[in-house]
C-alpha cells in the first residue's frame, strides 16, 4: 500500500508540474509575469500558492520516509518564484524515485512512524497515511491548483488528475 501511495503522490506532483507549466503559458499569452501567481489566496486567511505547493512537496516527502523509515531531506521553503517552485517539485519528485518499492515492505499498518508535525509526535502507519499524509497532501494540491484555476489559467479536472491507465474492456 505504502509504495502505491507514494507513486500517487509523484504522480500528481508531476500533474501540479505540468499546471504550472500551463500558469507559465497562460501569462505569457495574457502579458503579465507568471510570478504573479506566487503570492495569490484563495482567501486572505489561507496560506499563498508558494506555501500550497511546498507543503504538498513536503507531505509527500515526509510520508515517503516515514514509511520507508528513512530520513527526508530538507528543503530551505524559500521559493519565490514558479520556476523555483517546479525545481521544488522536482526535487520532491526526485527523493521520491530514490526510495525503492521493497523499502516500504518492512512498514505494516501497525508500525509506528514519527510524524513532521507537531514535533516529537508519532502514529501507526495506517492512520498516518489514511488520516494525515494523503489528506493532507491532497488538499495542498488541491488548493494550488484551484488558486491557478481562480487565477484564470486554462485548467480543468483531468489536468489535475493527469495520465489515465485505460483500458478497452
Amino acid at each position: 500500500m505504502y509504495a502505491d501511495l507514494v507513486s500517487q503522490f509523484a504522480k500528481t506532483l508531476a500533474s501540479l508540474d505540468a499546471i504550472l507549466a500551463k500558469a507559465e503559458a497562460h501569462a505569457t499569452v495574457r502579458g503579465f509575469p507568471v510570478d504573479n501567481f506566487v503570492g495569490m489566496r484563495l482567501a486572505p486567511d489561507m496560506l499563498p500558492f508558494w506555501r500550497q505547493v511546498t507543503i504538498a512537496c513536503d507531505a509527500a516527502k515526509a510520508g515517503a520516509a516515514a514509511w520507508a523509515q528513512v530520513d527526508a531531506p530538507k528543503f530551505e521553503d524559500n521559493e519565490t518564484t514558479v520556476a523555483e517552485l517546479r525545481a521544488r517539485i522536482a526535487k520532491t519528485i526526485a527523493f521520491l524515485d530514490s526510495i525503492p518499492a521493497d523499502a516500504y515492505a518492512k512498514t505494516q499498518n501497525d508500525t509506528i512512524v514519527k510524524i513532521a508535525f507537531p514535533p516529537g509526535k508519532a502514529m501507526f502507519a495506517r492512520d498516518a497515511a489514511l488520516s494525515r499524509s494523503v489528506p493532507n497532501f491532497f488538499f495542498h494540491a488541491t488548493t494550488a491548483y484551484a488558486i491557478l484555476r481562480g487565477g484564470g489559467v486554462p485548467i480543468g479536472k483531468m489536468d489535475f488528475l493527469g495520465e489515465l491507465k485505460l483500458f478497452d474492456q
